[in-house]
């Protein structure tokens, strides 16, 4: 059996790699504020109020769980952090903010699941970039 050079596939790359995909942003952004609505739905019918690891736990869980079934790169991770930054800014001037506007009642779900949504966005946004090591 005689090998041509074009039968040889060239050696696979990190761009050919399947988890070099960035997280898919409609779902992502869909199911994270989802969630968030879920939750805070939760706490209305709850008799007692929740704490704070109740809060985060069903969008996190949501984030993690994207990042496994679909298999994003470590690399495209760090859009979390500003995510999380820009989400938690929300959150507290957005809670103050609406607290005046709507009333205390709905200040912090509304603000809760407009944190959550941006922070999905951000994240989404951001795993378009992957982060690259260079040496020093």
């Amino acid at each position: 059996m005689v090998i041509m050079a074009d039968d040889v596939d060239p050696p696979a790359g990190p761009e050919d790699d399947p988890r070099n995909e960035p997280a898919p942003f409609g779902l992502v952004v869909l199911l994270t504020a989802a969630s968030a609505v879920v939750v805070m739905a939760l706490e209305v019918f709850l008799s007692d109020p929740p704490g704070l690891r109740f809060l985060l736990f069903g969008p996190v869980a949501l984030v993690a769980f994207e990042v496994i079934t679909h298999e994003v790169w470590w690399q495209r991770w760090w859009g979390a952090i500003p995510g999380a930054v820009a989400g938690l800014g929300l959150y507290f001037e957005g809670r103050a903010a609406l607290s005046d506007l709507i009333g205390a009642a709905w200040a912090h779900p509304v603000a809760y699941v407009a944190a959550w949504t941006l922070f999905a966005v951000v994240f989404a946004v951001c795993s378009r970039y992957p982060r690259t090591l260079r040496p020093t």
